[in-house]
């Protein structure tokens, strides 16, 4: 008997590599064999997580029945933790950007450059928050309250919104570098540096060996007195241009589309 069940056996396991479908019977050997699988039943005595079947096989008129053939242990995970890739506002930086159609490694460049993503921080001239929130910026997208961390960064993200649609007609790389010269010093001073673009024929919306130069050229004094806005410090909004820009462009580089964090249900 212990030999026909080994037999039994080997010949089930070979059937079993060879068959489509456990139900139909097939040859091995010249003899007929069927097997056929139960309902899977649960050992008790088993984890809930581990499944246990029963298969028969016929063999010469003996029915031989092999119990308790454990299914695949199948294990309780427990969800993965998302950690933020630059700071705990990703997921709502990149929600207020992607509704605005702004990339957020930009926004995010930009906040690292305000305010290195300290929500207390405040400068002199009143800017306040994460994005560095001018009270005149905020009255211009209509926002009311701006202190807070959302209220600032979805401030902050209309007006680079707003921004964009100034400089619509700018190539891309361009239309960065204008509006965040805007940012920095305000869409009058940079009105004033396009305008003498045009008086030196240079293109207003290229950036590049352009308006880099002529908003440079709104700390002299000379300039300054004949423009409608007066003198600002050109050379550090260049400089923040460039800075910003390069983060921006490390940040495309190293950072996925939209945060882990933005991504979870």
């Amino acid at each position: 008997m212990a030999a026909l069940l080994t037999g039994a056996a080997a010949l089930l396991l070979v059937a079993l590599q060879q068959a489509p479908n456990p139900a139909v019977p097939w040859a091995v050997d010249g003899a007929q064999y069927a097997a056929s699988v139960a309902p899977i039943a649960t050992d008790p005595s088993a984890p809930a997580e581990v499944a246990t079947k029963r298969w028969s096989v016929k063999v010469d008129g003996w029915t031989i029945q092999v119990d308790d053939v454990a299914g695949r242990a199948v294990p309780k995970l427990d969800p993965p933790i998302v950690h933020p890739v630059l700071s705990p506002y990703d997921a709502m930086i990149a929600g207020y950007a992607d509704a605005a159609g702004l990339d957020w490694r930009f926004v995010s460049a930009v906040i690292y450059e305000e305010s290195r993503f300290d929500p207390d921080s405040q400068s002199s001239a009143g800017a306040v928050g994460l994005m560095q929130v001018m009270p005149a910026a905020a009255q211009d997208v209509g926002e009311v309250r701006f202190h807070e961390p959302e209220a600032n960064i979805r401030t902050g993200v209309r007006y680079l919104q707003r921004l964009a649609r100034e400089y619509a007609r700018a190539p891309e790389r361009d239309r960065l570098a204008l509006m965040l010269a805007a940012y920095n010093m305000g869409m009058a001073h940079v009105r004033d540096a396009q305008e003498l673009a045009r008086r030196f024929g240079y293109d207003p919306l290229r950036w590049d060996g352009a308006m880099d130069v002529m908003v440079s050229l709104l700390e002299e004094p000379v300039v300054a007195q004949a423009v409608h806005n007066g003198s600002a410090q050109g050379r550090s909004v260049v400089a923040y241009v460039d800075r910003v820009l390069t983060r921006y462009g490390s940040y495309r580089g190293s950072l996925p589309a939209m945060p882990p964090t933005a991504l979870q249900p």
